[in-house]
């Protein structure tokens, strides 16, 4: 008599190691796809209260306004080269400069 062939083992069973897997793939998809809105919502969420804080858009309105009078002070009425022509060159021992007769 020839014994009937035994069925394969049965793998479904995965443990723990089974059920981390699945919860890791399941996650890595939502980091992967919510991440970027979860993120940007917390953004959002932590700049809409800096904005409505008091204690805080009165310190960046001063430096605001120190900073921009600072640059307006510093920058002059001709401190731009552009509209300035070039100086001219008065060493005479640069051998690299043209002579003019």
């Amino acid at each position: 008599m020839t014994r009937p062939p035994t069925p394969p083992p049965d793998n479904r069973r995965g443990g723990l190691r089974g059920t981390l897997a699945t919860v890791g793939v399941a996650l890595l998809a939502v980091l992967c796809c919510a991440g970027p809105v979860l993120l940007a919502s917390g953004a959002l969420a932590g700049l809409g209260g800096v904005l409505v804080s008091p204690w805080l858009l009165v310190p960046a309105a001063v430096l605001l306004a120190g900073g921009l009078a600072w640059w307006l002070r510093h920058r002059g009425p001709g401190s731009g080269d552009a509209c300035r022509p070039p100086a001219a060159r008065t060493d005479q021992h640069d051998p690299d400069l043209p002579r003019k007769p």
